[in-house]
């Protein structure tokens, strides 16, 4: 099952954990979207953090989005055994049509 949600990615920041790769020996690194949720009507629900995964690192850039997700339970890290979301796709939403111009008022 997939839940979609309308996101603003603010930024997009890579943290590096303290942790070391055992193969490269190099510290893990994550990418983190500072993100705002939006509601239906496009207005400002709450601003977070959104984790986003390697294969989607690409399209993660600043603007508006249809996101989807799903519902895992992680079998390592911080979150091991809770239920969390995980961000699966990204769909650009297309900046909203500008209104059009006021007609010229009639002359006299």
């Amino acid at each position: 099952m997939a839940y979609t949600s309308t996101i603003q990615i603010l930024k997009v920041e890579v943290q590096h954990s303290k942790k070391l790769d055992p193969n490269t020996q190099k510290p893990y690194e994550s990418t983190i979207a500072r993100t705002a949720l939006l509601n239906d009507d496009g207005e400002l629900e709450t601003v977070g953090r959104l984790r986003v995964p390697r294969d989607l690192v690409d399209l993660a850039k600043v603007g508006t989005y249809r996101a989807t997700f799903a519902l895992s339970v992680p079998d390592y890290g911080e979150f091991k055994g809770d239920v969390v979301s995980i961000l699966t796709g990204l769909v650009p939403v297309p900046p909203a049509r500008q209104a059009a111009p006021a007609p010229a008022p009639a002359k006299a």
